[in-house]
């Protein structure tokens, strides 16, 4: 994640200071400031930080491989958790946006196989800080899911996309709804062996066993002078 200086007295210049990172509405009344998913990568203990939006000299989830996941050595994907930041304010006479309490936000991650939906799951953020006309969020259910959980052996793609909620008015209050757009990655789940791979190479350990038995020298008779076995 980043963290954005909490001076904004000139909202114009804060805007400039975001821009080339901020998704935001046509009227520019509203938008988002970053949208960070930490995960722990397959094989690994530390969290890794990677971004929709936002998120400074972060990885970009679209196009970003997660990596491949050894489900046999219980290795995972996890999503950690997931940061984000949004704004809304009057963005002319006509156009006066805001965030407040009732606002929402949610995180949908889509998992395909090829053309195939996996599976299609929404995960609630919750509002953790506001900072002027910003709001920040991470998750509210769904903390360190794995996402490689009951997948078969193959190439997946893992899909991010947040939807949120602001005031509108212009004239009457009505609500509206924006999103991230989806951002997509990759990871792949290793081959298991087959049942009967398991067995030969059982069979294969109890061989080498074997022979190492026989040839140790525990295993084998010296023969003394006179012809009697030592």
């Amino acid at each position: 994640m980043t963290t954005f200086a909490s001076n904004r007295s000139s909202l114009a210049v804060y805007l400039l200071a975001c821009s080339g990172f901020i998704a935001s509405g046509a009227s520019a009344g509203y938008g988002v400031v970053e949208a960070t998913g930490a995960f722990q990568l397959p094989g690994g203990s530390t969290t890794t930080y990677v971004s929709e939006v936002g998120g400074g000299s972060n990885a970009r989830i679209q196009g970003y491989d997660f990596g491949s996941v050894n489900t046999l050595t219980g290795q995972t994907l996890l999503l950690q958790n997931f940061y984000f930041e949004n704004y809304a304010y009057n963005g002319g006479s006509d156009n006066n946006n805001w965030l407040d309490g009732s606002s929402t936000a949610s995180l949908n991650v889509l998992i395909q196989q090829g053309a195939t939906q996996i599976s299609s799951t929404n995960y609630a953020l919750k509002q953790t800080s506001t900072n002027g006309n910003n709001r920040n969020w991470d998750m509210a259910t769904g903390t360190n899911t794995n996402l490689a959980a009951g997948l078969a052996s193959a190439a997946y793609t893992v899909s991010f996309n947040v939807t949120y909620t602001y005031n509108i008015w212009t004239g009457s209050q009505s609500v509206g709804t924006a999103s991230t757009g989806a951002s997509t990655g990759t990871f792949t789940i290793l081959p298991v062996p087959a049942p009967g791979a398991f067995a030969l190479i059982g069979l294969a350990g109890f061989i080498s066993a074997r022979r190492r038995t026989n040839h140790s020298p525990e295993s084998q008779t010296r023969t003394i002078s006179g012809g009697r076995p030592e």
